[in-house]
Protein backbone atom coordinates (compact mmCIF):
# COMPACT_ATOMS: atom_id res chain seq x y z
CA UNK A 1 0.00 0.00 0.00
CA UNK A 2 0.89 3.43 -0.65
CA UNK A 3 1.26 6.25 2.16
CA UNK A 4 1.01 10.21 1.69
CA UNK A 5 2.71 12.46 4.41
CA UNK A 6 1.95 16.37 3.69
CA UNK A 7 2.98 19.19 5.92
CA UNK A 8 4.65 22.71 5.90
CA UNK A 9 6.98 21.74 8.32
CA UNK A 10 9.64 19.81 6.97
CA UNK A 11 10.60 18.68 10.16
CA UNK A 12 7.27 16.91 11.36
CA UNK A 13 7.19 15.50 7.56
CA UNK A 14 10.41 13.39 8.78
CA UNK A 15 9.56 12.87 11.79
CA UNK A 16 6.52 10.89 10.71
CA UNK A 17 8.34 9.06 8.36
CA UNK A 18 10.53 8.02 10.28
CA UNK A 19 8.12 7.62 13.08
CA UNK A 20 7.00 3.76 12.94
CA UNK A 21 8.19 0.65 11.00
CA UNK A 22 5.68 1.23 8.48
CA UNK A 23 6.09 -2.25 6.84
CA UNK A 24 4.29 -3.49 9.89
CA UNK A 25 0.57 -1.98 8.23
CA UNK A 26 1.52 -3.41 4.87
CA UNK A 27 2.92 0.32 3.74
CA UNK A 28 5.74 -0.45 0.84
CA UNK A 29 5.54 3.07 -0.29
CA UNK A 30 6.18 6.60 1.79
CA UNK A 31 5.87 9.85 -0.23
CA UNK A 32 6.31 12.68 1.54
CA UNK A 33 5.70 16.60 0.71
CA UNK A 34 5.80 19.80 2.02
CA UNK A 35 4.19 21.60 -0.95
CA UNK A 36 0.15 20.92 -0.74
CA UNK A 37 -0.47 21.59 -4.21
CA UNK A 38 1.83 19.08 -5.51
CA UNK A 39 0.15 16.71 -3.06
CA UNK A 40 -3.56 17.86 -4.58
CA UNK A 41 -1.89 16.97 -7.84
CA UNK A 42 -0.82 13.20 -6.42
CA UNK A 43 -3.49 12.90 -5.46
CA UNK A 44 -5.34 12.43 -8.54
CA UNK A 45 -1.96 11.24 -10.80
CA UNK A 46 -1.50 8.41 -8.62
CA UNK A 47 -3.31 6.15 -6.39
CA UNK A 48 -2.59 6.88 -2.64
CA UNK A 49 -4.10 4.49 -0.34
CA UNK A 50 -3.33 6.48 2.88
CA UNK A 51 -3.05 9.91 3.11
CA UNK A 52 -1.48 11.72 6.75
CA UNK A 53 -2.12 15.65 6.17
CA UNK A 54 -1.75 18.68 8.56
CA UNK A 55 -5.02 20.63 8.46
CA UNK A 56 -3.58 24.11 7.85
CA UNK A 57 -1.36 24.58 5.07
CA UNK A 58 -0.73 27.60 3.20
CA UNK A 59 -2.21 27.77 -0.50
CA UNK A 60 -4.54 24.22 -0.24
CA UNK A 61 -5.44 23.44 3.59
CA UNK A 62 -6.00 19.56 4.66
CA UNK A 63 -9.66 20.65 3.92
CA UNK A 64 -9.29 21.62 0.39
CA UNK A 65 -7.18 18.30 0.23
CA UNK A 66 -10.09 16.42 1.75
CA UNK A 67 -12.81 18.00 -0.36
CA UNK A 68 -10.38 17.26 -3.57
CA UNK A 69 -10.42 13.58 -2.64
CA UNK A 70 -14.10 13.79 -2.07
CA UNK A 71 -14.78 15.60 -5.42
CA UNK A 72 -12.97 12.74 -7.01
CA UNK A 73 -14.44 9.94 -5.66
CA UNK A 74 -10.99 8.98 -4.67
CA UNK A 75 -10.76 5.79 -2.23
CA UNK A 76 -7.96 7.45 -0.08
CA UNK A 77 -8.03 7.13 3.96
CA UNK A 78 -7.54 9.97 5.68
CA UNK A 79 -5.69 11.51 8.54
CA UNK A 80 -5.54 14.64 10.00
CA UNK A 81 -3.26 16.34 12.06
CA UNK A 82 -3.62 19.71 13.90
CA UNK A 83 -3.05 21.83 16.94
CA UNK A 84 -5.29 22.32 19.64
CA UNK A 85 -6.59 25.60 18.56
CA UNK A 86 -7.59 24.13 15.17
CA UNK A 87 -10.42 21.90 17.03
CA UNK A 88 -13.23 23.73 14.82
CA UNK A 89 -11.25 22.39 11.74
CA UNK A 90 -10.65 18.91 12.91
CA UNK A 91 -14.51 18.44 13.26
CA UNK A 92 -15.23 19.70 9.82
CA UNK A 93 -12.32 17.27 8.74
CA UNK A 94 -14.19 14.32 10.32
CA UNK A 95 -17.27 15.68 8.56
CA UNK A 96 -15.83 15.38 5.31
CA UNK A 97 -14.61 11.94 5.58
CA UNK A 98 -11.56 12.24 7.71
CA UNK A 99 -10.94 8.68 9.54
CA UNK A 100 -9.43 9.95 12.44
CA UNK A 101 -7.75 13.19 13.88
CA UNK A 102 -4.12 13.73 15.68
CA UNK A 103 -3.22 16.49 17.96
CA UNK A 104 0.03 17.89 17.63
CA UNK A 105 2.71 17.23 18.88
CA UNK A 106 2.11 13.46 17.49
CA UNK A 107 2.26 10.10 19.75
CA UNK A 108 3.57 7.18 18.47
CA UNK A 109 0.72 5.32 19.93
CA UNK A 110 -1.90 7.49 18.96
CA UNK A 111 -0.29 7.15 14.98
CA UNK A 112 -0.54 3.22 15.21
CA UNK A 113 -4.23 3.44 16.64
CA UNK A 114 -5.55 5.70 13.25
CA UNK A 115 -3.62 3.36 11.20
CA UNK A 116 -5.06 0.56 12.47
CA UNK A 117 -8.23 1.91 11.87
CA UNK A 118 -7.76 3.30 8.42
CA UNK A 119 -6.38 -0.44 7.55
CA UNK A 120 -9.20 -2.15 9.37
CA UNK A 121 -11.58 -0.02 7.24
CA UNK A 122 -9.69 -0.46 3.92
CA UNK A 123 -9.78 -4.27 4.60
CA UNK A 124 -13.36 -3.73 5.34
CA UNK A 125 -14.12 -1.83 2.11
CA UNK A 126 -11.90 -3.91 -0.13
CA UNK A 127 -13.34 -6.77 -2.03
CA UNK A 128 -11.51 -9.84 -1.45
CA UNK A 129 -10.49 -10.43 -4.54
CA UNK A 130 -8.51 -7.24 -4.63
CA UNK A 131 -6.70 -8.33 -1.95
CA UNK A 132 -2.87 -7.01 -2.53
CA UNK A 133 -0.84 -10.98 -2.80
CA UNK A 134 2.12 -9.10 -3.67
CA UNK A 135 2.03 -7.67 -0.65
CA UNK A 136 1.98 -10.74 1.67
CA UNK A 137 4.29 -12.18 3.55
CA UNK A 138 3.70 -16.01 4.54
CA UNK A 139 5.69 -15.70 7.83
CA UNK A 140 4.30 -12.31 9.18
CA UNK A 141 0.80 -13.71 8.15
CA UNK A 142 2.01 -16.81 10.86
CA UNK A 143 2.70 -14.61 13.43
CA UNK A 144 -0.39 -12.52 12.88
CA UNK A 145 -2.29 -15.66 13.72
CA UNK A 146 -0.17 -17.27 16.48
CA UNK A 147 0.68 -14.04 18.49
CA UNK A 148 -0.62 -11.26 20.45
CA UNK A 149 -0.17 -8.17 18.32
CA UNK A 150 -3.81 -6.26 17.27
CA UNK A 151 -1.60 -4.55 14.99
CA UNK A 152 0.03 -7.07 12.90
CA UNK A 153 -3.39 -8.89 13.05
CA UNK A 154 -5.26 -6.10 11.52
CA UNK A 155 -2.41 -5.62 8.78
CA UNK A 156 -3.59 -9.14 7.66
CA UNK A 157 -7.35 -9.28 8.15
CA UNK A 158 -7.77 -9.11 4.25
CA UNK A 159 -5.59 -12.01 3.82
CA UNK A 160 -7.75 -13.85 6.89
CA UNK A 161 -11.10 -13.33 5.32
CA UNK A 162 -10.08 -14.51 2.19
CA UNK A 163 -8.02 -17.76 3.49
CA UNK A 164 -9.96 -18.05 6.58
CA UNK A 165 -12.56 -19.78 4.68
CA UNK A 166 -10.71 -22.76 3.40
CA UNK A 167 -10.09 -25.52 5.50
CA UNK A 168 -6.27 -25.75 6.22
CA UNK A 169 -3.99 -28.09 7.43
CA UNK A 170 -0.50 -28.55 9.09
CA UNK A 171 1.93 -30.03 6.98
CA UNK A 172 5.67 -31.65 7.66
CA UNK A 173 8.34 -33.47 5.92
CA UNK A 174 11.68 -35.29 7.15
CA UNK A 175 14.47 -34.75 5.10
CA UNK A 176 13.15 -33.00 2.23
CA UNK A 177 14.76 -32.36 -1.40
CA UNK A 178 14.53 -29.02 -3.53
CA UNK A 179 12.29 -31.42 -5.65
CA UNK A 180 10.12 -32.36 -2.75
CA UNK A 181 9.59 -28.47 -2.14
CA UNK A 182 8.61 -28.07 -5.52
CA UNK A 183 5.75 -30.33 -6.27
CA UNK A 184 4.33 -28.80 -2.41
CA UNK A 185 4.34 -25.43 -3.77
CA UNK A 186 2.95 -26.57 -7.57
CA UNK A 187 0.32 -28.13 -5.78
CA UNK A 188 -1.04 -25.45 -3.18
CA UNK A 189 -0.69 -22.95 -5.89
CA UNK A 190 1.41 -19.41 -6.17
CA UNK A 191 -0.33 -17.66 -3.42
CA UNK A 192 -0.30 -20.02 -0.35
CA UNK A 193 3.55 -21.01 -1.57
CA UNK A 194 4.38 -18.71 0.73
CA UNK A 195 3.05 -20.24 3.72
CA UNK A 196 5.62 -23.01 3.08
CA UNK A 197 8.97 -22.96 5.28
CA UNK A 198 11.88 -24.94 5.05
CA UNK A 199 14.36 -25.28 8.36
CA UNK A 200 17.37 -27.56 8.35
CA UNK A 201 16.46 -30.91 7.24
CA UNK A 202 12.74 -30.53 7.60
CA UNK A 203 9.85 -28.85 5.55
CA UNK A 204 7.10 -27.35 7.53
CA UNK A 205 3.57 -25.78 5.32
CA UNK A 206 0.01 -24.54 6.06
CA UNK A 207 -1.79 -26.51 3.26
CA UNK A 208 -5.18 -26.55 2.22
CA UNK A 209 -7.24 -29.63 2.75
CA UNK A 210 -7.82 -30.43 -1.27
CA UNK A 211 -3.97 -30.82 -1.53
CA UNK A 212 -3.60 -32.50 1.62
CA UNK A 213 -4.41 -36.10 0.08
CA UNK A 214 -2.00 -35.74 -3.03
CA UNK A 215 0.66 -34.73 -1.27
CA UNK A 216 0.97 -37.44 1.16
CA UNK A 217 0.76 -39.65 -1.64
CA UNK A 218 3.41 -38.19 -3.52
CA UNK A 219 5.31 -37.64 0.14
CA UNK A 220 5.05 -40.88 2.17
CA UNK A 221 7.31 -39.65 4.87
CA UNK A 222 5.26 -36.61 5.34
CA UNK A 223 2.78 -35.82 8.30
CA UNK A 224 -0.47 -34.01 7.94
CA UNK A 225 -2.79 -33.00 10.49
CA UNK A 226 -6.80 -32.67 10.56
CA UNK A 227 -8.12 -30.02 8.50
CA UNK A 228 -9.30 -26.53 10.54
CA UNK A 229 -10.29 -22.99 9.67
CA UNK A 230 -7.44 -20.58 9.91
CA UNK A 231 -10.34 -17.88 10.75
CA UNK A 232 -10.17 -19.66 14.19
CA UNK A 233 -7.33 -18.04 15.61
CA UNK A 234 -7.95 -20.22 19.43
CA UNK A 235 -7.97 -23.71 16.96
CA UNK A 236 -5.11 -22.73 14.85
CA UNK A 237 -2.68 -21.97 18.04
CA UNK A 238 -3.75 -25.42 19.58
CA UNK A 239 -3.39 -27.02 16.07
CA UNK A 240 0.43 -25.12 15.43
CA UNK A 241 1.03 -25.95 18.88
CA UNK A 242 0.05 -30.01 19.43
CA UNK A 243 1.58 -30.61 15.68
CA UNK A 244 4.47 -28.97 15.37
CA UNK A 245 6.02 -28.76 19.01
CA UNK A 246 3.76 -31.66 20.83
CA UNK A 247 2.03 -29.38 23.22
CA UNK A 248 -1.49 -29.18 24.00
CA UNK A 249 -2.36 -25.57 24.78
CA UNK A 250 -5.57 -24.01 25.50
CA UNK A 251 -6.88 -20.63 25.16
CA UNK A 252 -6.58 -19.93 28.96
CA UNK A 253 -2.66 -20.52 28.38
CA UNK A 254 -2.56 -17.78 26.06
CA UNK A 255 -4.58 -15.10 28.23
CA UNK A 256 -2.25 -16.04 31.41
CA UNK A 257 0.95 -15.42 28.99
CA UNK A 258 -0.46 -12.16 27.16
CA UNK A 259 -1.06 -10.83 31.20
CA UNK A 260 2.98 -12.30 31.54
CA UNK A 261 4.12 -10.28 28.23
CA UNK A 262 6.34 -7.32 28.77
CA UNK A 263 4.76 -3.84 27.95
CA UNK A 264 5.66 -2.37 25.38
CA UNK A 265 8.49 -0.39 27.35
CA UNK A 266 9.77 -3.48 28.81
CA UNK A 267 10.24 -5.29 25.35
CA UNK A 268 13.20 -2.81 25.50
CA UNK A 269 15.36 -4.32 27.80
CA UNK A 270 16.40 -8.60 28.23
CA UNK A 271 16.12 -8.13 31.25
CA UNK A 272 12.81 -7.28 31.96
CA UNK A 273 12.07 -10.22 29.50
CA UNK A 274 14.01 -12.85 31.59
CA UNK A 275 12.59 -11.63 34.81
CA UNK A 276 8.87 -12.27 33.07
CA UNK A 277 10.11 -15.83 31.66
CA UNK A 278 11.40 -17.19 35.19
CA UNK A 279 8.24 -16.60 36.22
CA UNK A 280 6.50 -19.47 34.38
CA UNK A 281 7.24 -22.76 35.15
CA UNK A 282 4.91 -24.73 32.33
CA UNK A 283 6.75 -25.67 29.63
CA UNK A 284 4.18 -24.67 27.01
CA UNK A 285 3.94 -21.70 28.41
CA UNK A 286 7.60 -21.25 27.96
CA UNK A 287 6.79 -21.96 24.41
CA UNK A 288 4.02 -19.47 23.97
CA UNK A 289 5.80 -16.52 26.02
CA UNK A 290 8.98 -16.96 23.85
CA UNK A 291 6.63 -16.81 20.78
CA UNK A 292 5.49 -13.64 21.66
CA UNK A 293 9.80 -12.66 21.96
CA UNK A 294 10.18 -13.50 18.52
CA UNK A 295 7.12 -11.61 17.35
CA UNK A 296 8.68 -8.47 19.02
CA UNK A 297 12.07 -9.41 17.04
CA UNK A 298 10.54 -9.91 13.91
CA UNK A 299 9.25 -6.68 13.94
CA UNK A 300 11.87 -4.17 15.80
CA UNK A 301 15.00 -5.62 13.71
CA UNK A 302 15.15 -4.52 10.42
CA UNK A 303 17.75 -6.25 9.57
CA UNK A 304 16.30 -9.58 10.51
CA UNK A 305 16.72 -13.12 8.92
CA UNK A 306 13.85 -14.54 8.08
CA UNK A 307 15.54 -18.51 7.50
CA UNK A 308 16.69 -17.75 11.28
CA UNK A 309 13.01 -16.54 12.41
CA UNK A 310 11.92 -20.01 10.58
CA UNK A 311 14.56 -21.88 12.40
CA UNK A 312 13.11 -20.81 15.91
CA UNK A 313 9.81 -20.85 15.15
CA UNK A 314 9.91 -24.62 14.28
CA UNK A 315 12.76 -25.80 15.65
CA UNK A 316 14.04 -24.20 18.67
CA UNK A 317 10.99 -23.71 20.26
CA UNK A 318 11.23 -26.94 21.23
CA UNK A 319 14.53 -26.35 23.38
CA UNK A 320 13.16 -23.43 25.18
CA UNK A 321 15.49 -23.08 27.61
CA UNK A 322 18.30 -23.14 25.30
CA UNK A 323 16.54 -20.60 22.54
CA UNK A 324 15.49 -17.78 25.55
CA UNK A 325 19.11 -17.04 25.60
CA UNK A 326 19.16 -16.36 21.75
CA UNK A 327 16.43 -14.28 22.44
CA UNK A 328 17.71 -12.64 25.07
CA UNK A 329 20.99 -11.70 22.80
CA UNK A 330 18.97 -10.65 20.20
CA UNK A 331 16.85 -8.56 21.86
CA UNK A 332 19.92 -6.62 23.71
CA UNK A 333 21.51 -6.15 20.12
CA UNK A 334 18.65 -4.39 19.19
CA UNK A 335 18.14 -2.48 22.19
CA UNK A 336 21.71 -1.41 21.65
CA UNK A 337 21.66 -0.47 18.09
CA UNK A 338 18.42 1.64 18.96
CA UNK A 339 20.42 3.29 21.66
CA UNK A 340 22.99 4.11 19.24
CA UNK A 341 20.90 5.79 16.37
CA UNK A 342 19.01 7.91 19.74
CA UNK A 343 22.96 8.35 20.47
CA UNK A 344 23.95 9.38 16.96
CA UNK A 345 21.35 12.05 17.16
CA UNK A 346 22.07 13.44 20.39
CA UNK A 347 25.92 13.75 19.89
CA UNK A 348 24.98 15.98 16.35
CA UNK A 349 22.85 18.08 18.03
CA UNK A 350 24.94 18.66 21.12
CA UNK A 351 28.08 19.74 18.20
CA UNK A 352 25.54 21.73 16.69
CA UNK A 353 24.76 23.84 20.01
CA UNK A 354 28.25 23.67 21.34
CA UNK A 355 29.27 25.41 17.54
CA UNK A 356 26.38 27.68 17.59
CA UNK A 357 26.00 29.38 20.94
CA UNK A 358 26.09 33.19 20.02
CA UNK A 359 22.31 31.62 18.36
CA UNK A 360 18.92 31.74 19.43
CA UNK A 361 18.86 28.15 20.07
CA UNK A 362 15.01 27.14 20.05
CA UNK A 363 13.52 23.91 20.41
CA UNK A 364 12.31 24.35 16.63
CA UNK A 365 15.71 25.28 15.10
CA UNK A 366 17.16 22.11 17.01
CA UNK A 367 14.16 19.60 15.90
CA UNK A 368 15.35 20.65 12.19
CA UNK A 369 18.90 19.69 13.24
CA UNK A 370 17.79 16.35 14.48
CA UNK A 371 14.64 15.80 11.93
CA UNK A 372 12.25 15.20 14.51
CA UNK A 373 9.55 17.09 16.03
CA UNK A 374 10.63 19.96 18.41
CA UNK A 375 8.37 18.22 21.44
CA UNK A 376 9.76 14.86 20.67
CA UNK A 377 13.68 15.53 20.37
CA UNK A 378 13.15 17.25 23.70
CA UNK A 379 11.96 14.18 25.31
CA UNK A 380 14.47 12.11 23.69
CA UNK A 381 16.91 14.26 24.65
CA UNK A 382 16.15 14.18 28.42
CA UNK A 383 15.60 10.60 28.30
CA UNK A 384 19.41 10.21 26.90
CA UNK A 385 21.46 12.71 29.03
CA UNK A 386 19.24 13.20 31.99
CA UNK A 387 19.38 17.35 31.38
CA UNK A 388 16.67 19.50 29.54
CA UNK A 389 18.13 20.61 26.25
CA UNK A 390 17.42 24.47 27.61
CA UNK A 391 19.87 23.38 30.79
CA UNK A 392 22.32 22.06 28.34
CA UNK A 393 22.43 24.80 26.67
CA UNK A 394 22.55 27.01 29.52
CA UNK A 395 25.42 25.21 31.24
CA UNK A 396 27.68 25.14 27.75
CA UNK A 397 27.13 28.96 27.28
CA UNK A 398 28.20 29.59 30.98
CA UNK A 399 31.11 27.27 30.36
CA UNK A 400 32.19 28.77 26.66
CA UNK A 401 32.18 32.31 28.79
CA UNK A 402 33.87 31.39 31.65
CA UNK A 403 36.96 30.07 29.36
CA UNK A 404 36.80 33.35 27.50
CA UNK A 405 36.57 35.04 30.46
CA UNK A 406 39.98 33.43 31.32
CA UNK A 407 41.78 33.38 27.56
CA UNK A 408 40.65 36.90 26.36
CA UNK A 409 40.82 40.62 27.32
CA UNK A 410 36.81 40.66 25.72
CA UNK A 411 34.79 42.95 27.33
CA UNK A 412 32.33 40.72 30.01
CA UNK A 413 29.45 42.70 27.85
CA UNK A 414 31.12 41.35 24.40
CA UNK A 415 31.40 38.02 26.25
CA UNK A 416 27.77 37.83 26.80
CA UNK A 417 26.90 38.63 23.26
CA UNK A 418 28.96 35.69 21.89
CA UNK A 419 27.59 33.07 24.41
CA UNK A 420 24.10 33.62 23.01
CA UNK A 421 22.97 36.38 26.23
CA UNK A 422 21.26 39.72 24.40
CA UNK A 423 21.40 41.31 27.90
CA UNK A 424 23.98 41.87 30.08
CA UNK A 425 22.65 41.91 33.63
CA UNK A 426 20.81 38.27 32.86
CA UNK A 427 24.02 36.90 31.58
CA UNK A 428 25.86 38.55 34.79
CA UNK A 429 23.21 37.06 37.36
CA UNK A 430 23.22 33.50 35.92
CA UNK A 431 26.67 33.59 35.98
CA UNK A 432 26.94 34.24 39.56
CA UNK A 433 24.22 31.77 40.38
CA UNK A 434 26.27 29.32 38.43
CA UNK A 435 30.22 30.50 39.94
CA UNK A 436 29.28 32.15 42.85
CA UNK A 437 30.87 35.17 41.78
CA UNK A 438 30.42 37.67 39.07
CA UNK A 439 32.22 37.71 35.87
CA UNK A 440 34.20 40.63 36.72
CA UNK A 441 35.27 39.00 39.96
CA UNK A 442 35.82 35.57 38.24
CA UNK A 443 38.22 37.01 35.88
CA UNK A 444 40.06 38.80 38.55
CA UNK A 445 40.57 35.20 40.71
CA UNK A 446 41.70 33.80 37.61
CA UNK A 447 44.37 36.67 36.76
CA UNK A 448 45.56 36.50 40.53
CA UNK A 449 45.66 32.35 40.03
Amino acid sequence: MRLLIVDDGHYVVEYMKHLLDWNTFGINQIETMTNSIEARDMLTQNHIDILITDIRMPEVSGIDLLQHIHQHNLSTKVIILSGYSEFEYAQQGIRLGALDYLLKPVDKDDVEKAMSKAINNITKTRPAQSVAWENFNGLGYLLSLLGHNETLRKQYDAYTEFLGRRRMCCFKLEGFTQEHEDVIKHAVGDKLDRLVWNAGTRLFAFIPEEAAGELTIKLEQSVVSPPFLLADRNVTRQMFYRFFHNEEVCPEDFIGIFNHSPSCGDWESAGNIIKKYDQIRLQKQKVIFLLETILYVYLSDKDRDLSETVEWIFNQLRYPDELSSTLMDRVSRIRNNKQMSIQTIVDKVQTYIEDHLSHGLSLDELGKVAHLHPVYFSKLFKQETGENVSNYISRKRLEKASQLLQDSELRVADIAQMVGYRKNQYFIQLFKVEYGVTPYQYRRNMIHQ
